[in-house]
């Protein structure tokens, strides 16, 4: 027991997702359901695990939503 470890990130624990889905905590842009200026993201908002290893594709998340605040602002 002393040697058990996991390879797997922590990810899909608060999906994004229309606000009608109840599962759902933010939206596309990482914009959090109910909270007006908050945003999240992150590999906890995948809405499905990916067969890859997950760093990439978060950044890439990132680098997206990174436009949507650039636009806004």
């Amino acid at each position: 027991m002393r040697g058990v470890t996991t390879s797997r990130h922590i990810s899909c624990i608060c999906k994004i997702g229309p606000s009608s889905d109840p599962m759902a905590v933010v939206e596309q842009y990482g914009n959090v359901h109910g909270l007006e200026g908050l945003r999240a993201l992150g590999a906890s908002i995948m809405p499905d695990s990916i067969r890859a290893n997950i760093n990439v594709t978060t950044m890439m998340m990132g680098e997206g939503v990174s436009e949507f605040i650039l636009e806004d602002s």
